[in-house]
């Protein structure tokens, strides 16, 4: 079974033979699956965005919403003109990634996308308010936006991609009136729109999202996502969360969050009630481990995972 062969079986619950690991940042040698950021920064000045927006990194890793507006009033929302595909430039890396890829699973991964790029146009706060005042020129935006991403399915396709990866953020304030009623009304047709696109070109769809964002989980599942990322697995009560999801749709779970080598017992537990809830006998589990691991937090899950019923 190829490293490709894992991840798809894990995906599709086709019961690879272990469950597949996705180690984040450096780490590609442990990884069943190898990642390619698709954004890019402006041509002329690296620290933005090709939107125009900072492009601000998690300590952690990854790209995160800056909070000031880049698009400040709808006159220059008018009058601004999307970024270049540029081909070329965005699959520069493409040869160098090909060298490393081997036998795994690939999967093109939006630093920011969707609501999160809208977000970083409008600030923060002007995009928790514009679904409500102004949802005609909110949904005209967003289209572009999701359009703009959506226009390279096609080409992630034909380079030879399993997977396409969205990363967004629905609450972008923990005080955000972001309903899931509202959701449905104002997202959920856009967000359709271009699941159905990107699995119309037979890409799975993978989807990184804030655990305040887990009552969407189930309607993302309805529209067609494949993948669902669970960055925080410590912020869910493992038996809800089953009953939601379980058998449902693939998860990728981080495991080193869950390790403690002061805790062993306790990491046992957590990381057993994890993999017992986020997996069927059939698949849907994908171990993952972020950038910051240290060997021995390494060594300590994979010693851990001897433990568990049929190992991860």
């Amino acid at each position: 079974m190829t490293r490709q062969d894992r991840v798809v079986r894990a995906i599709e619950f086709k019961n690879p033979d272990r469950a597949p690991v996705w180690a984040l940042g450096p780490k590609i040698g442990l990884s069943d699956i190898l990642t390619y950021d698709l954004s890019l920064s402006d041509p002329n000045n690296p620290k933005l965005s090709e939107w125009g927006f900072p492009r601000l990194r998690r300590r952690a890793g990854g790209w995160t919403t800056p909070d000031q507006p880049t698009l400040e009033t709808w006159q220059r929302a008018d009058g601004f003109s999307l970024p270049r595909l540029d081909f070329t430039r965005r699959f520069g890396r493409m040869g160098e990634a090909r060298k490393v890829c081997g036998d795994r699973y690939r999967l093109a991964r939006f630093g920011l996308s969707g609501f999160s790029v809208y977000a970083a146009l409008r600030g923060k706060k002007l995009a928790a308010e514009d679904y409500l005042r102004d949802p005609d020129r909110f949904t005209e935006l967003m289209l572009r936006i999701m359009d703009f991403e959506s226009s390279m399915f096609e080409f992630i396709k034909r380079v030879g991609f399993d997977g396409v990866e969205f990363t967004d953020n629905w609450r972008l304030t923990p005080k955000s009136n972001m309903t899931l009623s509202l959701w449905r009304v104002m997202m959920k047709p856009l967000y359709q729109r271009q699941i159905e696109l990107a699995r119309r070109y037979n890409l799975h769809v993978w989807f990184t999202l804030s655990m305040e964002d887990a009552e969407f989980y189930p309607d993302l599942i309805q529209l067609g996502a494949n993948v669902l990322r669970v960055e925080h697995p410590g912020q869910v009560e493992p038996a809800q969360f089953g009953r939601n999801l379980y058998g449902k749709v693939c998860l990728a779970t981080r495991l080193d969050e869950l390790y403690d080598p002061n805790d062993l017992k306790g990491s046992i537990e957590d990381i057993r009630a994890s993999y017992d809830c986020f997996r069927s006998l059939f698949g849907g589990f994908i171990a993952t481990v972020g950038a910051s691991a240290t060997p021995e937090t390494l060594r300590g899950i994979y010693e851990i995972a001897q433990t568990l019923a049929g190992g991860i």
